[in-house]
């Protein structure tokens, strides 16, 4: 059986699954790694690490097949960094999006001319997450490695060299960079002139559609084609079935997301989104969110270490709309959109006697799901959307998933797997093999377990709560 490999380079793992070429899984293998925290604010990974795991996912998924696939298709994490010096040895560690050391510059460049106009530009809000403010940072304290390196790239491209031998990124994956000219798709010489780097010193920009087969000497790896694929976000926008008018999807792994298809560019002149292009026709726009699951995993080890996730779920159920007043701002760790402030904090906001630890927990679940809307609610600016595509670990809790809907109004289509970056990556390479002519019909590959639907009246009832949150926000120090 032909069949190709989705690879998705997350965070803290690596995860390849298989599909037959008309949409069935056939088979997955996964692998985990940390994340270091070498000194306050600073968030890394050693890149030979995460090559070596990706290698060994790959080789262990192949070797359950008879045969090799028709090509190895690439998903990454964004906005990460690493140098590597004249010999192509990586000279740094990978800093990763969660890296905060150049919040400082990055706040100043935001508020700035500089920094509307870059944003412009790019279409990447200015913020510590991006390569291009690391770079400010680099250029500042001058770490050996960093500075002045030969190359700069990002993980998905330092795996794709190693593999192939050829220094690319596709087009999602410059975006992310904040170097990326979005509208010629070419680094952008203003932004590069003002890291004083050259591009030269950043890999070739390719379609997501390139292909290279594995040069090296990788086993049961050598001679594959290996396709660039594209980010994690544009791809699980993808995989997840909302590529079409009138969608949207939202993902809350440990962070989250809530994104949209366009055809054209979109910016925003507050400069709360994104917009990354997954090819020239196709531009996904949203918002990340640094507070999703690790928020929720924060309130069951602070409140409810004697409960089940279960138990603490089924007594915030049990709690009105809205949590009788009290509303929680989810910032614990700084926040992308739509505030891109790396500084603010969050806050409970309405505490009363009457208050117990369930109103806690599931003003808490309402806190999160509203700076989602929050974000949502720029993009339904631009267009309207009628059903929400769900993913990520949130997915598996009904009780999340019910308050979803309710507070979007909106229907939510929950996934039958929470493989979409794996999937996307799947047809991104199918559509570069030419076995698909474009994503327009891809249900084989893109399923979905349930719909749940949205209860009118209690969405009404979270009309009020998202006024009260959105007028708070205005007004309280966070």
């Amino acid at each position: 059986m032909r069949y190709i490999v989705g690879c998705d380079i997350g965070t803290t793992s690596v995860k390849a699954v298989s599909f037959s070429l008309e949409g069935a899984i056939l088979g997955s293998e996964s692998i985990a790694y940390p994340m270091l925290h070498p000194a306050p604010a600073y968030a890394e990974q050693d890149p030979d690490e995460i090559f070596r795991h990706t290698v060994t996912v790959l080789k262990k998924l192949i070797a359950g097949h008879d045969k090799s696939p028709v090509a190895v298709v690439f998903s990454s994490a964004m906005h990460s960094l690493m140098a590597l010096d004249e010999h192509g040895v990586p000279g740094s560690s990978l800093i990763i999006w969660a890296d905060n050391r150049s919040g400082d510059l990055a706040d100043r460049l935001r508020n700035s001319a500089g920094g509307k106009a870059q944003y412009l530009r790019t279409g990447i809000p200015v913020h510590a997450m991006t390569p291009a403010c690391k770079l400010l940072w680099v250029n500042l304290h001058k770490p050996d490695g960093l500075y002045r390196a030969s190359r700069y790239l990002g993980i998905k491209d330092y795996v794709i060299l190693r593999l192939t031998g050829r220094l690319v990124t596709d087009y999602s994956m410059a975006a992310a960079m904040g170097l990326l000219n979005i509208r010629t798709l070419e680094w952008d010489e203003e932004t590069l002139t003002g890291l004083e780097i050259t591009p030269g010193q950043l890999p070739e920009i390719v379609s997501p559609y390139f292909s290279a087969p594995v040069t090296r000497e990788w086993e049961i790896l050598k001679d594959i084609p290996v396709i660039a694929g594209g980010s994690d976000g544009c791809l699980a926008n993808l995989g997840s079935g909302a590529g079409g008018p009138g969608t949207l999807a939202l993902t809350i792994g440990t962070s989250g997301a809530v994104r949209k298809t366009f055809k054209e560019v979109h910016l925003d002149l507050q400069m709360r989104t994104f917009c990354y292009p997954l090819d020239r026709d196709i531009m996904i726009v949203g918002g990340p969110t640094n507070n999703g699951g690790v928020v929720f995993q924060w309130l069951k080890d602070t409140f409810f270490a004697d409960l089940t996730f279960e138990q603490m779920l089924e007594g915030a159920a049990a709690i009105a709309p809205g949590s009788e007043g009290l509303t929680f701002f989810p910032y614990l760790m700084g926040e992308r959109a739509p505030l891109w402030d790396s500084a603010v904090r969050g806050n409970f906001h309405g505490i009363d006697i009457g208050h117990t630890r369930f109103h806690f927990a599931r003003a808490v679940m309402e806190g999160i799901l509203m700076n989602l809307y929050t974000i949502a609610g720029v993009l339904l600016e631009k267009e309207e959307a009628h059903i929400l595509y769900a993913n990520g670990g949130f997915a598996q809790s009904r009780v999340f998933v019910q308050m979803l809907a309710d507070i979007f109004g909106m229907d939510v289509a929950l996934n039958a797997t929470n493989d979409a970056g794996c999937i996307g990556a799947a047809l991104v390479g199918l559509r570069a093999l030419g076995e698909i002519p474009d994503f327009s019909n891809v249900e084989n590959f893109v399923k979905v377990a349930e719909i749940v639907k949205f209860n009118a009246d209690v969405h009404a009832a979270y009309r009020e709560v998202f006024d009260r949150f959105g007028k708070l926000l205005k007004t309280i120090p966070l």
